[in-house]
């Protein structure tokens, strides 16, 4: 594990996100990725990077589901996580190893803003060792920002200095398809209108991702770029 996340939490993550900002963002997630959940809500579900375990504390006691896990290579961010969902966390200084040592035992894995993260050359073992833990029919959602953002991208892209690698639409669904998953959906994940004030930002947002939009079809008019600020996938072994 890279000494970069010993203090992660501490060092970076609370200084760009609020409790409150912490929050929304696992409500967000729901609301981005929710309709690719399994119904089953004894369904063994995993996520790798939990943060601060805003997420898996929601989906354990507001979504009902019994069996939510996580793990991480920070001891920070595993004290952290268990303090909000006891006994849910492990630490491993190596994902790929800690997925091959459980064959096709989740029905979900969750990866959001992680894939990022990883070096370039440990994408692809990585993915493939996702797909080993998984069961038949299993899922992996991914979220990653996306570097094509007219406003956002190189932002989102150099902002964290442990950013390795970005990521667009289709270098998204290249690298997922190519370690083995079928059925790979890329789509953007936009903010939630859940309230007037997200509902004027989101709307502010959509102006100037079809202005940039527009302006790209001079350039590329036959080929789709999706400019969402984030990007999510959801593939199938």
């Amino acid at each position: 594990m890279s000494v970069e996340y010993d203090r992660y939490l501490t060092e970076h993550f609370r200084r760009i996100a609020a409790p409150s900002t912490l929050r929304w963002n696992a409500i967000a997630a729901i609301d981005h990725h929710g309709q690719y959940f399994p119904a089953d809500k004894d369904a063994a579900i995993l996520e790798i990077g939990p943060g601060f375990g805003n997420l898996i504390e929601r989906l354990h006691s507001r979504c009902g589901y019994r069996k939510v896990s996580a793990v991480d290579v920070s001891p920070e961010v595993v004290a952290a996580c268990n303090r909000v969902l006891p006994g849910s966390t492990a630490l491993a200084g190596d994902t790929a190893a800690f997925l091959h040592e459980r064959p096709q035992e989740y029905d979900l894995v969750l990866m959001f803003h992680v894939l990022e993260h990883v070096p370039r050359d440990a994408v692809m073992p990585l993915l493939e060792a996702l797909r080993a833990s998984l069961k038949t029919n299993g899922k992996l959602i991914v979220e990653v920002p996306n570097i094509a953002h007219p406003v956002m991208g190189a932002y989102n892209r150099y902002h964290d200095f442990t950013h390795t690698i970005g990521f667009t639409d289709q270098s998204l669904g290249f690298v997922l398809r190519n370690a083995g998953f079928r059925e790979v959906t890329v789509y953007g994940c936009r903010m939630p209108r859940r309230n007037p004030l997200r509902l004027i930002q989101r709307t502010a947002q959509d102006i100037v991702e079809l202005l940039a939009a527009l302006r790209l079809r001079l350039f590329l008019p036959r080929q789709p770029v999706n400019l969402a600020t984030a990007l999510g996938a959801c593939a199938t072994k």
